[in-house]
């Protein structure tokens, strides 16, 4: 059985993970009074020449004073963005070692979302692993003793998680939170609080959505069909579709860590369900413990179906936000494209009254600047006389002969300009017709070689069948 976990334990999801020279932990450890029975809970800071002396401190006074420890949980914070694990890898491997979790961690490694039952090494020892990742991996180990006295403890829980810093002090609180003795006697006791942790974040979560969703909707229902185009407006309103598509990706992951909780749930109640047939091992999780837990999962499980109703119809009410930001966006732009497409009429009749302007002075202006200029000779015309003739000077000839030639020169220029680009244009399309062929061309060769080679595999098939 160990194998399998063995060869899957060879896929480390981790890697790129490095570790700190810290040299201390926080622990969570809770504390049974035996004469009192109730649970003591404690949180301190264990420092890595402190590990051993602290690894065997599991009992405490005498008599009707004595207490025993049932919970050890170590907690070692992770920075995800750097990809760092804040404990020196000594401390590490001296704290899995001790708690038997070797195999539990690198199972761990391997997997996203799971929590699966690690195969024990002994009768008296099981190991779990919780994981959630990015955010949250637990593995622990339970152990039952033979107790030969009221004053004995029967078991004892003790394992390592590794959290983001975000979520350590919340973690840290819920573990803190003494519950009824009896709900520590069970493996699955750890399980159940991660699961706890998992769905309080999704109700905080959803909430959060809620109150974006809920105004956005405010915003969205305060513009009207009839209004123009207001860039402030429009500018709030992209802002509040890209908030949208943001809040439709928090639920998804809602909806991913439900399906984490749910799993969670049903692994725990079938491991209760398995635990009530050894009822009568001495070993074994008393009845009430089991009952009592079972009736706590159950009531989580109810939870989480209206959990994922409301989730799902969160999700809804998102898509149907974009939808109707989408329009109003749509309505904007086409608004604004309107505005755009009008004031591009206004200035096309501009430029047209202008142009018929210019057509009506620009032969007078071309011929009074022709006339301004020294090539004729003003001084030999007689103002007595009824002729309008005036004599041009021999550098007139010379104004043709250098216009002319650098008016065909410049549009030669022109048309050679638009033949260039055209050359370029059909360049460019050419490449991109001949990419496109040796990608079809590429695809079908590798069809072409897919289907010789089913062919060949069929050939060997009938040849083998007969």
């Amino acid at each position: 059985m160990e194998e399998i976990y063995q060869k899957l334990s060879v896929v480390n999801l981790w890697q790129g993970f490095g570790n700190t020279d810290e040299a201390s932990f926080e622990v969570i450890e809770a504390w049974l009074h035996h004469s009192s029975g109730h649970i003591h809970m404690s949180r301190k800071p264990v420092s890595v020449k402190e590990l051993d002396n602290w690894l065997t401190d599991e009992t405490d006074g005498d008599g009707d004073t004595k207490k025993s420890l049932v919970l050890r949980i170590a907690l070692i914070g992770c920075d995800i963005k750097h990809r760092i694990l804040k404990l020196s890898s000594e401390a590490m491997k001296a704290l899995l070692k001790a708690f038997n979790l070797e195999l539990a961690y690198k199972y761990s490694q391997s997997c996203i979302t799971n929590v699966a039952a690690i195969p024990p090494q002994s009768s008296e020892h099981q190991a779990y692993s919780f994981c959630y990742m990015p955010k949250l991996a637990a593995m622990w180990e339970h152990r039952r003793f033979h107790a030969e006295s009221p004053t004995d403890r029967s078991y004892l829980t003790q394992g390592v998680i590794f959290l983001d810093e975000s979520n350590m002090l919340f973690l840290s609180e819920v573990f803190r939170t003494p519950w009824s003795p009896l709900l520590y006697e069970s493996p699955m006791f750890p399980a159940f609080l991660l699961s706890l942790i998992l769905s309080t974040q999704i109700h905080q979560g959803e909430e959060k959505v809620k109150l974006k969703i809920r105004a956005s909707e405010r915003c969205a229902s305060l513009q009207m069909p009839h209004q123009g185009y207001d860039k402030g407006v429009m500018s709030l309103f992209i802002s509040l579709a890209s908030e949208a598509d943001r809040c439709a990706v928090k639920l998804s992951s809602l909806s991913r860590k439900s399906k984490m909780v749910e799993k969670a749930l049903k692994f725990i109640l079938k491991n209760i369900s398995e635990q009530d047939g050894y009822a009568a091992s001495p070993k074994s999780v008393s009845a009430e413990a089991c009952q009592l837990l079972k009736s706590h999962a159950l009531l989580l499980q109810d939870r989480l179906e209206m959990q994922l109703v409301d989730i799902e119809y969160t999700l809804k009410r998102v898509q149907l936000q974009i939808s109707i930001l989408a329009g109003i966006i749509s309505r904007s732009d086409f608004q604004a494209t309107l505005m755009l497409a009008e004031s591009q009429h206004r200035d096309s009749l501009s430029m047209k009254t202008l142009a018929i302007v210019t057509m009506f002075f620009l032969p007078g202006s071309f011929v009074s600047a022709l006339f301004s200029s020294s090539m004729f000779d003003w001084d030999s015309v007689n103002s007595s006389s009824g002729s309008i003739g005036v004599r041009p000077l021999p550098q007139f000839g010379l104004y043709w002969v250098i216009t002319i030639p650098l008016t065909i020169i410049t549009f030669m220029l022109f048309f050679l300009w638009l033949w260039v680009t055209k050359l370029r244009h059909d360049t460019q399309k050419r490449q991109g017709d001949e990419l496109k062929q040796s990608y079809f061309d590429r695809i079908s060769e590798e069809e072409k070689a897919e289907l010789n080679l089913t062919q060949i595999a069929r050939r060997n098939d009938s040849t083998f069948t007969q």
